[in-house]
Parts: C-alpha cells; sequence; structure tokens
C-alpha cells in the first residue's frame, strides 16, 4: 500500500482520513511505503498512527519529502526503515499547548504537559537513547538528513530535491521552511548562455593568440596592451 500523509496531522486532514481507512482494508502482512510532509499538529494522533504502524506485520517504509516535525516526526518513528530526501529535516521538540484560566489551572497544565512528554520521549527511545532523546526534545532540534542519519533517527538519504510544506496551523513555520527551498534553489550555480557573436569573437581572439604563438612577429615598440584572459571570458560570461 503506498501513500502520502502531509498538511497539518488533524483528523479532518484529507491525507489522515485516506490513511485512516486504507488501514481497514490492508491485508495484515502487506507492506507499506508512506511519504510524509508535515510540520505536525496533534501529538496523541501522531502517537495514535506511529502505533498503528509499529503494530502493522508488514515492512513499512517511511521517506520524508519535505519536513517531518513535532507529531509528524512521531510517526515516523513507526516505520520499520526511515529514508529521507537529502535536503529534508525532521524536528523534534516537547509537547506544548494553548491554555487560560487561573493559577490552579496553568498548574495543571503544565503538569499535563510533562506527563505528555514522557510519551512522546518514549516514541523515540526504540531508535535512539534516552539522554539524546532528551536533549533533542529540550533544544526544539531541527536535523538535517545527514544530522538524522549520524543520530539514528533515519536509515537511508535519498538524493533528490526537497517538497514544499503545506500548512494552516504552523503557517510561519510552513513559510519558513519554504523560502529555505526557494534561497536554496536561487544560491545554486547556472550555466552561462553565450549567443553567436561572443562565440565568433571567442574563436577570432583564439586564432589570433595561436598565430602569434607560431608565427611570431617583431611588432614597433609601443606601449603593452592588455590581453585579454580567455578564462576569465569564458568564466563571466552571462
Amino acid at each position: 500500500m503506498k501513500h502520502k500523509i502531509k498538511g497539518d496531522i488533524i483528523s479532518w486532514n484529507s491525507s489522515i482520513w485516506d490513511f485512516n481507512y486504507r488501514m481497514k482494508s490492508i491485508k495484515e502482512d502487506e507492506d507499506i511505503e508512506l511519504e510524509i510532509n508535515s510540520y505536525g499538529g496533534d501529538v496523541f494522533l501522531g502517537i495514535d498512527i506511529c502505533n498503528t504502524l509499529r503494530g502493522h506485520k508488514g515492512n513499512v517504509t517511511i521517506t520524508i519529502t519535505g519536513i517531518a516535525a513535532s507529531a509528524a516526526s512521531i510517526i515516523c518513528m513507526g516505520a520499520d526503515k526511515i529514508k529521507a530526501y537529502s535536503n529534508t529535516q525532521m524536528m523534534v521538540h516537547n509537547a506544548w499547548t494553548i491554555v487560560a484560566g487561573n493559577a490552579k489551572q496553568l498548574r495543571k497544565a503544565a503538569e499535563d504537559l510533562e506527563s505528555v512528554g514522557e510519551s512522546v520521549l518514549a516514541s523515540y527511545t526504540h531508535r535512539i537513547d534516552e539522554a539524546t532523546a532528551k536533549k533533542l526534545l529540550d533544544n526544539e532540534t531541527y536535523l538535517s538528513a545527514k544530522k538524522a542519519i549520524e543520530l539514528g533517527l533515519i536509515d537511508e538519504i535519498v538524493d533528490a530535491e526537497a517538497e514544499e510544506v503545506e500548512s494552516e496551523v504552523f503557517q510561519d513555520k510552513a513559510k519558513e521552511f519554504n523560502n529555505q527551498i526557494v534561497a536554496t534553489k536561487q544560491n545554486q550555480p547556472v550555466a552561462a548562455s553565450i549567443n553567436e557573436d561572443t562565440l565568433k569573437q571567442m574563436f577570432a581572439e583564439l586564432k589570433n593568440e595561436l598565430k602569434n604563438e607560431f608565427n611570431p612577429q617583431k611588432e614597433p615598440e609601443q606601449a603593452p596592451a592588455e590581453k585579454r584572459n580567455l578564462s576569465k571570458l569564458f568564466l563571466n560570461l552571462k
């Protein structure tokens, strides 16, 4: 079964709904290939999908095509094999929430978050040790594919181009990630274009240089003219 989870990890996301629907009819030993590109969302939904994948008897492979952040990175932990394109990211952090209320309610929310944090931490510890995982979560860590494979959070790097991420919940983060992709593309060197007139000029100068090399002639003494460096001519064409 091949499927793609993209956008926010929320119950009304169509890619999440489609995944759950397809899992109802899948054979218990059927292989699953998932692609994922998400900034995260509901931590318990992420844990649920992670455990669904971990409990599946068939082989599960997940490929990160843009970013697997927060709850999306938890989903990845349910795979037997995690792959990531060379220019993608994984982000892990502690659970957070938005809360309002009196002092007692706020303290209760903090205690609840600490408990949820234990569940989040446990999601990563079958791949990396607890101390390393806790440090990464506390620091809200963004990991390149190269760093993730060094830590053991992914198994294989795929060479390709990252995909832009869609998000309603994390719009600012998604925009920031997508801008990084655009900047990377803009910074890549492009091949110089050469028109016909430039080519004629280049070959004429090359012909003259070769002629002077093999048929040296004494020229009247005069102020030396600046010689054109052909290598610079090729390098500076735009």
